[in-house]
């Protein structure tokens, strides 16, 4: 997985106005419904750059490899989807912080795709994003020990089995046939 500050260090050099975690969510919610990369770029960034600037082009290579990554993730059955959330080595303000901002991004991203008003979200899927708003609600100025750290692990476990259960209720894998 990509670091947090590799992505928010291409957001931030491509103008754009949400850090990586409430981008990674958007993405996350964006992929629900398989959306293409061009448009969690147009809900990411203000404009695209121009083809020509090769600055940009790097960066945008970092984006593209998050959605790809993130794509994948989703889509692999061994459940292994990693959050985009600033690491240990952030003040535990800034990484509470750093859910909230992931969660909003996830809402937006439902928002625009109109999943929650979808018949195809279950009672649990809707418990999930109910979660996902309580969360996107956190203070982030707990002081950090070792309680916090538990229960922050907790929370960002949680926000990764909703997403996993929300992708699956959306798209179910359909097995293999089997040849006799």
């Amino acid at each position: 997985m990509l670091d947090f500050d590799q992505v928010q260090t291409a957001l931030e050099n491509l103008g754009a106005t949400a850090d990586a975690a409430e981008s990674h969510g958007t993405l996350c919610a964006l992929l629900l419904e398989d959306a293409l990369h061009a448009t969690w770029l147009s809900h990411t960034l203000e404009q695209l750059p121009d083809a020509g600037d090769v600055l940009a082009g790097e960066q945008l290579a970092v984006l593209e490899q998050l959605y790809q990554l993130t794509r994948e993730q989703l889509r692999n059955e061994d459940l292994n989807l990693e959050l985009l959330l600033p690491d240990e080595s952030y003040d535990f303000g800034m990484r509470l912080l750093g859910l909230a901002n992931w969660c909003q991004g996830f809402l937006y991203g439902v928002g625009v795709t109109g999943l929650a008003g979808n018949e195809r979200l279950d009672d649990e899927g809707r418990e999930c994003l109910s979660d996902l708003l309580e969360i996107s609600k956190l203070s982030h100025d707990e002081e950090s020990s070792d309680e916090a750290e538990l229960q922050f692990t907790e929370i960002a476990e949680h926000m990764r089995v909703a997403v996993l259960l929300l992708y699956e209720t959306l798209n179910p894998i359909t097995p293999a046939s089997t040849l006799h």
